[in-house]
């Protein structure tokens, strides 16, 4: 009797869990119903608008941004230029002056004659010019006894066109110290004007 008990009690609860199951399967769930609210289709539409904003915003100021790297760009290309323009001018100018200073090298020494060592040779040509006008058969100085010769003058020439030479070489190279001075400025000018933002370029 009580094994039939049992197994009574077991049937009917199996026969109860399957009519259980069976009324579960039959009624829809709440997860299954879809809930629809008048303010979903608006969230979802103002969202799409602000995604689609935001992005516009983000294409704009990447524009501006390439926009503003193009005219720093070409200010620093115009600068440069200009920078260079300057320095190729006054490079062009040095290479002339170091030029003529070859030149000015190549005049041959002329020593002052020995009778007058200390003569400076523009003058002797000068006084050479003056007597050879007056007396072209004299002397310079009768109690030397130069005489106004074309070899005489010739030497006063030679000595007079070496010390010009010198001159000029010692003017030419303060200019080449003006000259390189001045090409060093606008390099470093254009350095401490733009230098930092041509890393940018």
């Amino acid at each position: 009797m009580v094994k039939l008990n049992e197994a009574l009690l077991v049937g009917i609860s199996l026969l109860a869990a399957l009519v259980l199951s069976k009324g579960r399967g039959s009624m829809p769930s709440l997860s299954n119903i879809p809930f629809i609210s008048p303010f979903t289709s608006l969230l979802s539409k103002a969202q799409a608008q602000a995604i689609e904003k935001q992005e516009t915003n983000i294409g704009t100021l990447e524009n501006i941004r390439q926009s503003n790297l193009g005219i720093a760009q070409d200010i620093l290309d115009y600068e440069k230029n200009l920078s260079n323009v300057k320095i190729n001018q006054l490079q062009t100018e040095l290479d002339k002056t170091q030029s003529f200073i070859s030149q000015q090298q190549k005049v041959p020494y002329g020593a002052p004659p020995s009778y007058l060592p200390t003569a400076k040779g523009s003058v002797l040509v000068s006084k050479f010019d003056s007597m050879f006008a007056y007396n072209p058969g004299g002397s310079i100085w009768p109690d030397i006894n130069i005489p106004l010769t074309p070899g005489v003058r010739a030497g006063f020439v030679r000595q007079a066109n070496y010390e010009m030479a010198q001159q000029n070489i010692a003017k030419a190279n303060e200019l080449i110290f003006r000259q390189q001075g001045e090409i060093d400025r606008l390099q470093e000018e254009y350095q401490t004007r733009f230098g930092s933002l041509s890393r940018y370029g």
